[in-house]
């Protein structure tokens, strides 16, 4: 929108005033700090700490002090070892939680906007198929709901509980 807004003041030959050039800059200033907190920046022993707790490279000495204790129980524990082998990453990470809690709140903070950010994307492909130029007054609300969901409906069993039309 700003390269269009510059086009149509170049063309009109209109400079913006100073408030709301302020006004712009400090909405997307807000929108940076916004997207800076759900996407903080991650240092490389966050993310290998992430990938494989397990990982010889991994220096412990890079781990925060307040959890090093729990990582170094976490990575002589072989049952976790054979877990993370088995489980996806993040399946692995919330097994932990109830072990590791300190380590695994890392490792989720990590994981979380990218399963957000899957989420979203997932939501407007859908909606983009439901709306159609076609449908463009339907209410999606439910198709939505019921698109993106993981339950699976018992269709039998809800048109065995549906009430026939009697006749007349």
């Amino acid at each position: 929108m700003f390269e269009k807004l510059c086009g149509v003041m170049d063309e009109s030959q209109i400079q913006l005033d100073q408030f709301l050039k302020d006004e712009i800059t400090e909405h997307l200033q807000s929108l940076e700090k916004e997207v800076e907190r759900y996407f903080p920046e991650l240092s490389q022993e966050q993310e290998a700490l992430v990938r494989n707790p397990f990982s010889t490279e991994l220096d412990v000495s890079s781990i925060p002090d307040e959890i090093q204790d729990e990582f170094l129980d976490l990575r002589n524990d072989s049952s976790a070892h054979d877990l993370f082998k088995v489980k996806s990453m993040t399946r692995f990470w919330c097994t932990m939680y109830q072990s590791y809690s300190k380590v695994s709140m890392i490792a989720l903070r990590v994981l979380v906007p990218f399963a957000s950010k899957y989420l979203c994307e997932a939501g407007f492909s859908t909606l983009v198929n439901l709306k159609t130029k076609n449908r463009n007054r339907l209410d999606v609300g439910d198709d939505m709901r019921l698109a993106l969901t993981n339950f699976r409906p018992r269709i039998s069993k809800l048109a065995a509980e549906m009430q026939h039309q009697a006749s007349h």
